[in-house]
């Protein structure tokens, strides 16, 4: 990883291969590719890396309240009564790991009682703190060379040493190093706190406009995004997507959920579903970044007793809408909602199925299953005026009335002021909804 310094491109990090081979921090890129050839130089982006880090950071949240930074090099980690929740410290460590794993870092861990000593541990890949290079406890490179010409190479063989002896030879560096790992001092890192809108992003090596690309970016993002919402036990109300063009504008899409989501299969085949629809006109990217500008409460599913595949139905609708959703846009996946007008051909109103707001009041009589645009029929009724048997085309049968109905609303409607409808059973036992306007009755649904 290189810099611009001046006129000089300036190597601040090298992989352990190039490590290896002499490529030191601080040399010039030059000065790299006469050792290796092939050397491949990536540019440093302290924001773009300082972002990263902290994407890093809240992954690691789902362990702990706790976590402190070091940016660039480390998170540390409090897990005091933490471990419990997964049967001991190093199944904590454990799982921490393979989480990592799972968003695309190899991690070198430490665990000990002081952030200190674990921090040297990391560093050095060793188990015993013993074993651990000099180098590992972060010192000023004057004291690392002064040790080894002492013949000091483990941290072992440094705490050996008397302390008041190091103070006038040594810098304050290692002296609280010291301190630190003996308990006596506690070293100070910055906390951390996860931010409200989260979000990832994955930066291509060079700008690209295959689509495969693209694809496969979202998928490392939902990855990344379940394990940063697994963090806070919370799933995405909303996704918001950005492909950051390499010339022009960027092209930009975002759709609501129907319900706190953060599997990442489910958030990757909404995001793979709204980018077929996505028109890039040719485009070329230099990368893609996906937020989640709102979320939510997970809650574990309840079992049903009696019907166990209730919620799973359920969650299938909620998933088929959101995805439906996506790729169609939000107006175009609707409900009916009942409203407060009693007049059956405007008792409903079809609506967004994601979106916010109340549906008005629904009318509390009771409604037909199904409602029919309504046609005469032929009715007789007795002297109280309910209707005791009907004729239908060739359909004739006695009724029962069961339920009346009176409908009134304002004459400025344009529509009659008032409709009376009758619930009645037939011979057969079905129930129909029938209306009546002045003389004239209409059947207008069943139940």
């Amino acid at each position: 990883m290189v810099e611009l310094r001046g006129d000089s491109l300036i190597v601040v990090a090298a992989s352990a291969p190039a490590f290896t081979a002499g490529v030191r921090p601080g040399m010039t890129a030059t000065a790299g590719r006469s050792l290796i050839p092939a050397l491949r130089l990536v540019e440093h982006k302290p924001a773009a890396e300082a972002a990263d880090f902290e994407a890093l950071a809240a992954v690691l949240y789902q362990f702990t309240p706790r976590v402190f930074l070091d940016c660039p090099h480390a998170v540390l980690l409090d897990i005091t009564g933490c471990e419990r929740l997964f049967g001991s410290a190093e199944a904590l460590v454990a799982k921490a790991r393979s989480t990592l794993e799972r968003v695309g870092y190899v991690a070198a861990t430490g665990l000990s009682e002081n952030a200190t000593a674990a921090y040297t541990l990391a560093l050095g890949g060793t188990q015993t703190l013993a074993q651990a290079p000099v180098a590992a406890l972060r010192l000023e490179a004057s004291d690392v060379e002064h040790l080894a010409a002492l013949g000091v190479r483990k941290v072992g063989e440094l705490l050996a040493l008397p302390l008041d002896g190091l103070l006038a030879r040594f810098s304050g560096v290692l002296v609280a190093r010291l301190r630190e790992l003996r308990g006596a001092a506690m070293e100070e890192f910055a906390p951390f706190q996860p931010p409200q809108v989260l979000r990832e992003r994955l930066e291509f090596e060079g700008p690209t406009d295959r689509r495969d690309v693209l694809m496969f970016s979202m998928q490392r993002i939902a990855v990344a995004l379940e394990e940063r919402l697994a963090a806070l036990n919370a799933g995405a109300l909303a996704l918001e997507a950005v492909l950051r063009a390499h010339e022009g504008l960027p092209v930009t899409f975002s759709m609501p959920l129907g319900r706190p989501t953060r599997e990442s299969r489910s958030l990757a085949t909404l995001l793979l579903g709204r980018l077929e629809s996505v028109d890039t006109a040719e485009q070329w990217f230099d990368g893609v970044e996906v937020s989640v500008p709102a979320h939510g409460p997970v809650k574990a599913p309840q079992r049903n007793l009696f019907s166990g595949n209730d919620a799973v139905q359920e969650r299938s609708i909620a998933a088929l809408v959101d995805e439906l959703t996506g790729r169609l846009g939000p107006d175009a996946v609707a409900r009916a909602e009942l409203t407060a007008d009693a007049r059956p051909e405007r008792s409903f109103v079809y609506r967004p199925f994601i979106g916010e707001g109340a549906a008005p009041a629904a009318p509390q009589a009771p409604r037909p299953a199904v409602v029919f645009d309504a046609h005469e029929v032929s009715v007789k009724c007795d002297a109280a005026g309910r209707p005791v048997h009907w004729q239908h085309g060739r359909r004739e049968s006695r009724l029962v009335p069961v339920a009346l109905e009176r409908v009134h609303f304002g004459w400025w409607q344009g529509d009659d002021a008032e409709r009376d409808y009758y619930t009645v059973q037939d011979e057969a036992g079905a129930l129909w909804w029938l209306q009546r306007r002045g003389e004239r009755w209409y059947i207008v649904g069943a139940f």
